[in-house]
């Protein structure tokens, strides 16, 4: 009796629980359910809108593009004569033919003036006083399909620029739409559309076509929701527009979203409230699907209470025992699970995890271990430091993936080079280690040698050929080091002695050379405080004209006023700075300081001519230096035509077809380019003739020695022709004589720069200069 007691109990408790897990569980199943439904409803509204919005954008620019190529347009805007264009007859087919019921069309000038509009009468207007978009096309041309906010409504725009026969940017042919047919189309999908544009828009929709606002904001298509207003109404506009994914109105009947619209500005500009009726939403699948649940569980319950009562009834202990089994048997794989894990963690935190060579814990490990033996046994070791000359061109060039793979090869390949008993490990990007245990400097040498023969084999990578090379600097125990840190650290040092050497070599480490890496860390920081302390000072060496002798330029050279040694010239830190990256802090400074001066001389009436100023490949290539320039341009109102800019030939080479995109960009601005020590770079004509610039500077190695040299009178007389053939200026450095300048001026070059005029001067200097020349 006590027994069947106890499972007439323990069954009642289960049933229990089996039924509220089932009520509990069936109301939240159903609940998700529900909520996937709206979130499916939503996303389908929301793909349906996008892709409308995005056709009808497509097709207000295409009719925009189409226009923008019609000669009469084109005539148009040359002439400025709008008397005999009427573009209302494009206006009608469009409604007849297309989606497209309510267009209009605007022709602006390249100053961004207004000078037609098919819907008005008026014109002449500037458009960049009060539109954004306007200016930045003005500045920059390129197309723009965007929707925004008029005094009349929200609509579609597209603005298209158009130049004439010769690529001059003559204006620009604007097409805009409403969204009538979008809400329509919409509609018949099911779906109600609310319009609503941002509160900040009231003062400027002063000619709305509805004139319906509600809490400060503009209802574009009040006459089609009067249900959804009336519920508007009822709550407040911020409830719709909080709305995160979507609003369930159980009250009205409605799901409810939004997709919110910023302006050109990146502002909030327009609301688009889309609402779907929840009784045309099907849920008969969410119902079958509860009810199978309900049935589901209560069959479960049914049968887990059947089988609970046999397993009591027929052998309790026998369950329970087997229970054990499997929990131990749980126990044990859970176990092993974790071993390996455990091993694998290890295996991790002690190995690079692209090559699977020893990382830097590990190999200091090996190191410490290494120089222990070494002392106990009375041994030398030796330690490798290695570094991979010019890796990030590789990465550059052919991406990472190419890199990564390079990078396997090369390890590899290491490992072929050195004894089963010697480490070979990666700690860092393009950083290799080699231990060397029980060898001696000429052993170290033979490895070495070794590893130089195995890296000019190339590198075939997806079909690519690369070639690699090592900076290798060596230290051996105890000469240069009896611990692990100081050895691996000489060794570092030893490598960047081998790279100052000009690379692929190796150097054994030396007391100077710590020296030396002292002194370029002093310079480094030198360099940076310099920078934040405003040492770095322009000189500016003039350019005269030899048959007028009248200023036509300068070129701007820095110099530095240290504090401890005085003023130094560009080769004592320039080189440096390039190697280490600071050239572009070093560029960006002198860019702003020059192009302030020149400001500064314009307002106090000196006639400066063009002021070049000299940028490195780094500058030039950086993703920030045309908005860089931009802004420099515009907070301080330089006059561009009074800016060149001086580019070494020999670093457009480098990359000539990104140069080029980088130069016009630049050109269009107004600057003039320079291309400086023309003749060194080895330039190919055909990619000169694409290169935007405007003068060729003779390199001063071929100047010094005219008009006695030969072979540098042939060079500097081709340079000439060849600047006058492609209707170039030639300007010569370095002249220093006056048959220098006798033989220049003959041959059709007057500007010149040298010393033989001036040397480069301070403000105060160049200003008294400048006077003389007037």
């Amino acid at each position: 009796m006590g027994r069947a007691f106890r499972v007439l109990t323990i069954g009642f408790v289960i049933l229990a629980i089996i039924f509220s897990f089932s009520y509990i569980y069936t109301t939240q199943r159903v609940e998700d359910m529900k909520n996937k439904k709206y979130e499916e409803i939503v996303k389908e509204m929301h793909n349906d809108f996008e892709l409308l919005v995005h056709e009808k954008s497509e097709a207000v620019l295409l009719v925009c593009l189409t226009l923008s190529q019609e000669k009469s347009i084109t005539s148009l805007l040359e002439t400025k004569k709008t008397q005999n264009i009427d573009l209302s007859q494009l206006t009608k087919i469009l409604q007849e033919n297309t989606s497209l019921h309510n267009v209009w069309f605007q022709l602006i000038d390249d100053t961004g003036h207004s000078i037609y509009r098919s819907w008005t009468q008026k014109s002449g207007d500037d458009l960049t006083q009060i539109r954004p978009d306007i200016a930045a096309m003005v500045e920059l041309p390129k197309v723009i399909s965007t929707i925004s906010v008029g005094k009349y409504d929200l609509s579609f725009k597209s603005i298209v620029p158009i130049y004439n026969d010769y690529g001059r940017f003559i204006g620009m042919i604007e097409t805009i739409a409403k969204f009538r047919s979008l809400v329509s189309k919409l509609k018949k999908k099911g779906y109600e559309t609310l319009i609503v544009v941002d509160k900040h828009y009231k003062n400027q929709l002063s000619d709305s076509l509805s004139n319906f606002f509600v809490d400060g904001y503009y209802i574009v298509n009040p006459q089609d929701n009067r249900d959804i207003l009336n519920i508007l109404k009822e709550e407040t506009m911020e409830f719709f527009l909080d709305i995160a994914g979507y609003e369930v109105d159980e009250k009205d009947g409605y799901l409810f979203s939004v997709v919110k619209m910023d302006s050109f500005d990146k502002k909030p500009m327009a609301y688009f409230i889309l609402s779907k009726p929840l009784d045309e939403i099907d849920m008969r699948e969410i119902t079958e699907t509860q009810r199978n649940i309900v049935r589901t569980l209560l069959l479960i319950g049914f049968f887990l209470l059947l089988i609970l009562y046999l397993i009591y009834s027929i052998n309790y202990k026998k369950f329970i025992q087997k229970q054990n089994e499997r929990l131990e048997y749980a126990v044990e794989e859970k176990t092993e699970e974790l071993q390996k894990q455990t091993e694998q963690m290890q295996y991790l935190a002690h190995h690079d995890s692209l090559t699977k060579l020893p990382n830097r814990h590990l190999f200091l490990d090996r190191l410490k271990q290494a120089v222990k033996h070494a002392k106990r046994n009375h041994h030398s070791l030796a330690v490798l430091f290695l570094d991979l000359d010019r890796f990030k061109e590789v990465n550059d060039t052919y991406g990472h993936d190419v890199g990564d793979e390079l990078l396997n090869l090369i390890a590899q390949r290491l490992l072929t080079c050195v004894r089963d008993e010697d480490t070979v490990g990666r700690i860092g990007g393009d950083e290799f280690t080699i231990l060397l245990q029980n060898t001696t400097q000429v052993n170290a040498i033979k490895v070495v040698d070794k590893i130089f023969q195995e890296m000019r084999k190339p590198f075939l990578i997806s079909d690519i050929h690369i070639n690699a090379t090592f900076s290798i600097g060596i230290s051996m125990y105890r000469q240069d080091g009896d611990t692990p840190d100081v050895l691996l650290r000489n060794a570092d040092t030893a490598m960047y002695k081998a790279k100052d050497n000009g690379k692929n070599s190796y150097e054994f480490y030396s007391e100077e050379m710590t020296e030396l890496v002292r002194k370029r860390l002093e310079l480094d920081s030198d360099i940076r405080n310099g920078l934040l302390n405003g040492e770095f000072e322009a000189y500016y060496q003039p350019k005269i004209d030899a048959t007028t002798m009248r200023i036509v330029g300068m070129e701007a050279l820095i110099r530095w006023n240290h504090p401890t040694q005085g003023l130094l010239y560009p080769s004592e830190f320039i080189p440096f700075a390039e190697e280490v990256g600071l050239i572009v802090d070093i560029d960006r400074y002198m860019l702003k300081h020059c192009v302030n001066q020149l400001v500064e001389w314009s307002a106090a009436g000196f006639h400066t001519g063009k002021l070049s100023i000299n940028i490195s490949t780094k500058k030039l290539e950086s993703p920030t230096f045309r908005s860089e320039l931009y802004r420099i341009i515009e907070i301080s109102g330089v006059d561009t035509k009074l800016l060149e800019l001086e580019i070494l030939e020999s670093q457009i080479m480098r990359d000539p077809e990104r140069s080029i995109d980088i130069l016009r960009s630049i050109r269009n601005l107004g600057i003039s380019i320079s291309i400086d020590d023309f003749g060194t770079g080895y330039s190919s004509l055909s990619y000169l003739k694409k290169l935007p610039v405007s003068k060729l500077k003779i390199d001063k190695s071929f100047v010094e020695n005219i008009p006695d040299d030969e072979d540098d009178i042939a060079i500097v007389r081709t340079i000439i022709a060849l600047a006058e053939h492609l209707g170039l200026e030639t300007i010569a450095e370095g002249v220093e004589k006056e048959s220098q300048i006798e033989f220049l001026v003959q041959e059709g070059c007057h500007n010149i720069q040298g010393y033989y005029y001036s040397k480069a001067l301070n403000k105060d200097a160049c200003e008294a200069f400048m006077k003389k020349y007037m």
